[in-house]
């Protein structure tokens, strides 16, 4: 990510959000060793961690697991996310295969076969509740919830005024912002990468996923993240590292993929961000010592991001 040295605010340019971490971008490198996560829960309508220590470390990383709360039903989620792709034969999902984006009027939203071994479906909230089954619908209503719960836990403990909290989040803080289902098929038949390294736009990402495959790059080097059914991997995204990079504890993005699928594999996930609608989206915003300082508009972080991700990211000019 650039940033302006007059001010220390980071600035957004296509194709260039990774230049000053190339390297892991590039990476092709495999994982050498398996990811220790720190665990979390939610307690009321806190998230909690066993220490202050595995608190400040999950921030750091950016990734932790997240027990998920037993009144939480993932069935309905699981069997999307296993049948989305296969066609009206495969009842009662498969027939989104064939809903694509100009039912939405957005070229991100609907089914997509990505240059990855991934095909999607995404959806973003204002839709749900008119295009999904009631069944998905209230997952993604519940996940929003959860997702307002992580989200107010890390403000607090990362130090932002409680008062920019809504601001600074364009609208997550109270449930308001823009938030996204997506259920992902990785296709054994196609040849390369899962999904490419990257990070995340928003907030945070609230991931189910029961098959070997994610893996994330702390320290330099790629882990595997070993799945464990009664946990959520929950990662922070690039939204969360510029506004909290002036904070007390500043939160990680972090990079991450999916490696080569040799068999079929299913997973689906819940994105926060700052509210973006048609005509409307709201700033992106760094807080430093004297408040918060505009980045971008959300439209333009998902934009430069979703670019990078499937189309790469410019070396910087020193690389050969």
């Amino acid at each position: 990510m650039s940033t302006t040295p007059a001010s220390g605010v980071p600035r957004i340019e296509r194709g260039a959000i990774y230049r000053d971490i190339y390297e892991r971008r590039a990476d092709d490198r495999p994982a050498t060793g398996r990811a220790d996560l720190v665990r979390a829960r939610i307690e009321g309508d806190a998230l909690v961690f066993d220490d202050g220590d595995s608190a400040d470390r999950a921030l750091h990383d950016g990734v932790f697991a997240l027990a998920i709360p037993a009144a939480l039903d993932l069935d309905p989620g699981d069997r999307f996310a296993a049948q989305f792709h296969e066609g009206f034969g495969a009842r009662p999902y498969g027939c989104f295969r064939s809903v694509r984006s100009d039912v939405f009027g957005d070229p991100l939203l609907g089914f997509h076969e990505r240059t990855n071994q991934i095909e999607q479906f995404l959806l973003e909230r204002r839709f749900w509740a008119s295009h999904y089954p009631a069944e998905i619908a209230a997952l993604g209503e519940a996940l929003t919830r959860l997702s307002g719960i992580v989200l107010r836990s890390v403000l607090a403990r990362v130090g932002l005024p409680r008062s920019l909290w809504t601001r600074a989040t364009g609208g997550c803080a109270a449930l308001a912002g823009s938030y996204h289902l997506t259920f992902n098929h990785y296709r054994p038949a196609v040849e390369g990468i899962g999904l490419a390294s990257h990070k995340d736009d928003g907030f945070l990402t609230i991931l189910r996923t029961t098959s070997e495959g994610l893996e994330v790059n702390r320290a330099g080097a790629w882990e595997r993240v070993a799945p464990d059914p009664r946990c959520f991997i929950v990662n922070f995204g690039l939204s969360m590292e510029m506004l909290t990079k002036g904070c007390a504890v500043p939160v990680a993005a972090i990079m991450h993929r999916v490696a080569h699928q040799a068999v079929d594999r299913s997973s689906f996930g819940h994105f926060t961000s700052s509210a973006c609608g048609p005509g409307r989206a709201v700033d992106v915003f760094t807080y430093l010592d004297d408040g918060l300082h505009r980045v971008c508009d959300a439209r333009e972080l998902i934009d430069a991001n979703d670019h990078e991700i499937y189309a790469g990211t410019r070396p910087p000019e020193e690389a050969p």
